[in-house]
């Protein structure tokens, strides 16, 4: 790639200096194939239940794609994903597997694309580096797993770069409509890549301003303008959704989080809490420090190399696409007290990785390069599978002790409604036991798909006294009412226990615990609650631990456990 081409030249300064012996780089590679292999597999054969975020995306994937708009201004999200899962799932199914097949094929066309389009801008080496890290981030093979959005969102973010790469080297009409294409696409499926969008805007328009290549930069910016405004219709639903839905469930985070969600690239987001062990260590560590000197470094020898405060060239897009992004968006969720979860980053990910990937090769000798890249590769696998059959939810025994409990007849109040989906999903109460589901604060709204509308002045304004009385109505005197409830969930002010306590006022007797809440194990623990009609109740508890009252200890559980609950974006 020739001076000309700016912002994707590189200069001199990565120079890879000796190979490995041919034998042992066909070794290599083809262990970079079964790697690929393995995360893939990892990916496609979990089979725990899918949780609220999943079922959330479902529910409202299900729904007639004229109703998208509607739907999706209550949830805030943008409606490709959404779209797209709705095909899918139209061809194969809603059931766990298949829904969850969907990003599991989208993150095997990102490994193509990252290796081509890496191969491309950089070298084959380069290429063959980046994707051995990738393929084994336990961050890439969860959110290969998962139901959400996350994995669209690296795939457009690689073919967005692969996409500026081919404009400015070669502005073709059919290159700026793939710049075009991949900056509506990125904004139709996820808010943060407007932080991404944003710097790259900056980033191309410095060169159409000073660098060599004026006009093909000048037409890549118009390109991304007209990605733009193919996103001008759905600016209406999403100013209403910044206005109104948010992220209720978390308040202002520390600066800490920006170096936090570095670090988190490196877990199994499965995990309720990382175990501190000595290869989880040892990958966070190698992220961090390979990524700063892909930043900074320049092989000096065989083992040595320099650190120069100057951002290589062969990294300043990258570093300004992974680093940037994630500094901005941080900030500007910090100023306006609203969520930064990892998940987020998606779209930062994989500029990351080919970041880490220049860092190794920042290295003069290739047996380092090799253990490097083998090392985070390998480790990062090993710690994917460590939680691979990690469930997020206890909606299974939930749902399992109302389907032998409960009666046709019986009321089945969620507090908060965050915790109906998954568990409605495993038994569609009202459809197949006959039993009312009731979600919290909404009496009156179907609980299947949450309204996140003032989602949180709705828990304040919301009477739990009021709430019971119109459950003890709709129950009637000779039917329970079940609480499934996780009463220290942020965000709830305490009303759910409140709620509780409600009922055991205008129910006679006091309610009894039938499922115990499980912090140790689940992202989002439940507890089930029974409020007998006239009268015995003779139900068992399903699970208390050596015959103490599990809710006696819950809210000391949540204190030392606090980090782990969390609700959904």
């Amino acid at each position: 790639m020739n001076e000309s081409a700016e912002p994707f030249s590189f200069g001199e300064d990565l120079k890879l200096g000796a190979s490995l012996p041919r034998p042992v780089a066909v070794l290599a590679t083809v262990a970079v194939v079964v790697e690929v292999v393995a995360s893939l597999m990892l990916a496609a054969t979990v089979k725990v239940p899918l949780w609220l975020d999943e079922t959330l995306t479902v529910n409202i994937a299900s729904k007639p794609l004229t109703d998208l708009p509607s739907v999706l201004r209550h949830d805030g999200a943008p409606p490709l994903f959404y779209a797209l899962l709705h095909v899918w799932m139209g061809i194969f199914g809603q059931s766990s597997f298949a829904v969850r097949m969907l990003p599991t094929c989208i993150s095997a066309v990102t490994l193509l694309a990252t290796f081509f389009i890496v191969k491309r801008i950089w070298t084959p080496s380069i290429a063959v580096m980046t994707i051995a890290i990738l393929a084994g981030a336990p961050y890439f093979v969860y959110y290969s797993s998962e139901c959400r959005m996350y994995a669209l969102v690296m795939l457009e973010s690689v073919l967005l770069l692969g996409a500026l790469e081919w404009a400015i080297t070669a502005p073709t009409r059919k290159h700026l409509a793939a710049v075009a294409g991949c900056v509506a696409a990125l904004l139709y499926t996820h808010y943060w890549s407007i932080y991404l969008l944003v710097l790259v805007f900056c980033w191309v328009a410095y060169f159409a301003l000073f660098g060599q290549n004026r006009n093909s930069a000048r037409r890549t910016l118009v390109a991304m303008v007209v990605g733009g405004i193919a996103f001008l219709p759905w600016v209406p639903v999403f100013l209403f959704q910044l206005g109104h839905t948010g992220t209720p469930w978390s308040g202002a985070q520390p600066i800490s989080v920006v170096v936090e969600i570095f670090a988190w690239f490196s877990f199994n987001q499965a995990a309720l809490f990382q175990v501190p062990s000595l290869h989880s260590q040892l990958l966070i560590v190698g992220y961090l420090a390979i990524g700063a000197i892909g930043l900074l470094g320049i092989a000096t020898g065989r083992f040595t190399l320099t650190l120069d405060l100057r951002i290589q060239r062969r990294a300043r897009l990258v570093a300004i696409w992974s680093v940037g992004t994630v500094i901005i968006g941080s900030f500007i969720s910090m100023l306006s007290s609203s969520a930064v979860v990892t998940r987020y980053a998606s779209v930062a990910f994989i500029p990351f990785v080919i970041l880490m990937a220049l860092g190794i090769a920042s290295f003069g000798e290739p047996w380092l390069r090799l253990l490097l890249v083998v090392g985070l590769g390998g480790v990062g696998l090993w710690s994917a599978n460590q939680y691979h059959g990690t469930a997020r939810t206890e909606s299974p025994r939930i749902a399992s002790a109302l389907e032998q409990f409960a009666q046709p007849g019986d009321v089945v109040a969620f507090c908060p409604d965050q915790l109906a989906p998954s568990t409605l999903r495993l038994s569609p109460l009202e459809q197949k036991l006959h039993v009312k589901a009731i979600g919290y604060p909404h009496f009156d709204r179907n609980p299947t798909i949450i309204d996140w509308i003032d989602y949180e002045a709705a828990i304040r304004a919301a009477d739990p006294l009021q709430f019971a009385k119109r459950l003890d109505v709709l129950a009637g005197p000779s039917h329970r009412i079940w609480l499934v409830s996780q009463p220290y969930a942020p965000g709830l002010h305490g009303k759910c226990i409140e709620l509780r306590s409600a009922l055991n006022t205008v129910r006679p007797g006091v309610g009894k615990l039938v499922v115990a809440v499980d912090l140790h194990r689940y992202w989002m623990p439940m507890q089930l609650t029974v409020f007998p009609g006239d009268g015995s109740d003779r139900i068992a508890p399903v699970r208390q631990r050596a015959g103490v009252r599990a809710d006696l200890h819950y809210r000391e559980l949540v204190r030392d456990f606090g980090n782990g609950l969390r609700g959904s974006s």
